[in-house]
């Protein structure tokens, strides 16, 4: 099994580290691969990302699309996605033998692919379209008025926006937004308002097959994705998002409690 270690040595706690994790590897008898940003990863099975969150973000997509798995030791603040703390390397070890003998868990987690102009994006935790504050144009103020179209029926959101996220995203944005809390796996995409202006338009879960229409039929918005801001939404412009052909794999270890991890990572 060929094993790659990614990690920001912008950071002086990771550039004092990746080497130790990478000889630690070798002494199992690894063969390891250093890289220094996610598009560097190709060619292993497991990409062991030292960082928090934000790291887990920004890697999981290219793993996702290279197949290859993804195992977070946290650096970070929160580390939700992150399997380890810093302290676990010996645990870690068993958990890459089980990798190596299938005998292990993997997570599949799903993502949503947004599409607009010809060009798709994909998130692992949301879709955000959000109000522009003045972020992009300074004369952005006004509410969002957005039309949103599924085979289910039509819903109509006002406020400062709407977000569309995955059971991984359900723990984020969405959950600060009056989302519910899903278990990683269960097959569906919430859709929750952000400051809607009526207590009708409640967070609402669908099947993870059904693809969205939204239009925005007033304001200007921004899209963002996993708390990046990608590009404008104009008012009368439409995009759609569904299921992404693809899934981010997270091996996790025998004892693995998700319900802990939110009890011990989001009550802090």
């Amino acid at each position: 099994m060929k094993i790659g270690v990614l990690g920001n040595i912008q950071k002086e706690v990771i550039a004092n580290t990746i080497d130790e994790f990478i000889a630690f590897f070798q002494d199992l008898g690894y063969e390891t691969v250093k890289f220094l940003k996610p598009t560097e990863i190709r060619n292993v099975d497991v990409v062991v990302v030292l960082g928090g969150d934000g790291a887990i973000l920004h890697t999981s997509v290219l793993a996702a699309k290279k197949e290859v798995k993804i195992i977070g030791v946290n650096y970070g603040n929160v580390g939700f996605l992150t399997e380890f703390e810093k302290d676990e390397r010996e645990e870690l070890a068993q958990l890459l033998q089980d990798v190596e003998n299938g005998t292990n868990r993997v997570i599949k987690r799903s993502l949503l692919q947004l599409n607009i102009s010809g060009k798709s994006f994909y998130a692992l935790n949301e879709v955000a379209i959000q109000r522009d504050y003045g972020f992009l144009r300074p004369d952005a103020t006004q509410i969002l008025k957005l039309q949103v179209d599924t085979p289910e029926g039509q819903n109509i959101i006002a406020g400062d926006g709407a977000l569309f996220c995955t059971p991984t995203g359900s723990t984020a944005y969405s959950l600060s937004a009056g989302g519910a809390i899903l278990t990683p796996e269960v097959p569906v995409v919430m859709m929750t308002p952000i400051c809607a202006f009526s207590t009708r338009v409640r967070p609402t879960v669908f099947s993870d097959n059904t693809c969205f229409s939204v239009k925005s039929l007033k304001g200007k918005a921004i899209l963002q994705i996993d708390g990046r801001t990608v590009t404008a939404l104009p008012e009368g412009a439409e995009i759609t998002i569904e299921k992404a052909p693809f899934t981010a794999d997270f091996p996790v270890r025998e004892n693995s409690d998700f319900f802990a991890r939110v009890k011990n990572k989001l009550n802090g």
